[in-house]
């Protein structure tokens, strides 16, 4: 029998392995310093690895927290690490400093030992699927139902790859901001997937007018503007989302009746509408865009102050920014 003799052996192989792999991973060693994460886990956190490695744990993505306001572990590695408790594709929120708004993510984790049981560190593995992560489907809608609501977001998503992203970070922002106001599981619910579908009118919208890099003139800014109208004409052909075609259609409306696309003002305005406009707009400040830069948060967070009582509900913006100091 031939006998097989690898290229690539020892670290180099094991690393090359990791790097490969889509999902973010992290390595840490028994005292919780990162020695390892690889590119998957740097686009996550949006961070070079060269500024967390070598760093503790908790300081580098916690800021010092180990623990939430309910007890439990920030990280689940640090849980591992600590408790020897391994995780098997659990559904967790993961929150860290590199990520304002928390991403539901499956989490496995594992203790690393020598050949004589001795813990030398720990690993996690983050499920970075799209359809079983990023997105969870809420408890108060049915399987086929959330199934269809997605095929929408990845429709828009073909055309244009900052929408389909945009849409999931909205729908995590309306979530949490909904939750946050003590609104009840099945409005919570819909906030999300209002999230994941506001912008679905975007399908009607040239991809040349979508991505344009320059200002807009007067006709691709009504196309623009008209895209809340269409997406409430396509989602109203749906039976069972008539409670998401309103809110869908008003997520444009200002909050002094400046808005598009009838003028709606103040409490006339959907509670769900008022919500994605905040989270909306926060997101599309704080991300790049064809035509500029993000804005630093400290610049989303002033045009939010500023514009709080005329484009947005003033007590929104309140709990909004009470959600960023939580996350930060």
């Amino acid at each position: 029998m031939k006998e097989f003799s690898p290229l690539i052996s020892g670290p180099e192989a094991a690393e090359l392995i990791l790097e490969s792999i889509p999902s973010p991973v992290i390595l840490v060693n028994n005292d919780s310093t990162i020695l390892y994460i690889n590119g998957s886990m740097e686009k996550f956190l949006n961070v070079k690895r060269s500024k967390i490695i070598g760093r503790p744990l908790i300081q580098a993505l916690y800021n010092g927290q180990a623990f939430n306001k309910k007890g439990g572990y920030r990280s689940p590695l640090m849980e591992t690490l600590l408790t020897g408790r391994e995780f098997s594709g659990q559904l967790m929120e993961i929150k860290t400093v590199y990520n304002v708004a928390p991403r539901l993510l499956k989490v496995n984790t594992f203790l690393i030992k020598d050949a004589g049981g001795k813990i030398k560190g720990a690993c996690a593995f983050f499920s970075s699927n799209a359809h079983d992560s990023r997105i969870i489907q809420p408890s108060t809608v049915p399987s086929e139902q959330f199934e269809t609501i997605y095929a929408f977001a990845e429709a828009i998503g073909a055309r244009d790859g900052y929408t389909m992203g945009h849409s999931e970070k909205v729908a995590e922002y309306s979530r949490l901001i909904a939750e946050k106001m003590g609104l009840d599981l099945k409005t919570v619910d819909l906030a999300y997937l209002c999230g994941i579908v506001h912008d679905v009118g975007k399908i009607g919208i040239p991809e040349e007018v979508l991505n344009k890099k320059g200002p807009l003139d007067s006709e691709e800014y009504r196309l623009i503007m008209g895209h809340s109208q269409m997406g409430a004409s396509i989602l109203s052909h749906i039976s069972w989302l008539d409670d998401v075609v309103p809110i869908i259609e008003a997520h444009h409306e200002r909050y002094n009746g400046t808005g598009y696309p009838r003028g709606l003002k103040g409490e006339e305005i959907p509670i769900i509408s008022r919500i994605l406009a905040v989270a909306d707009a926060f997101d599309a400040m704080t991300s790049d865009r064809s035509y500029r830069k993000a804005y630093s948060l400290e610049k989303a967070v002033e045009e939010l102050k500023m514009n709080a009582g005329t484009q947005f509900d003033p007590q929104i913006v309140k709990v909004f920014l009470e959600l960023l100091r939580e996350y930060m």
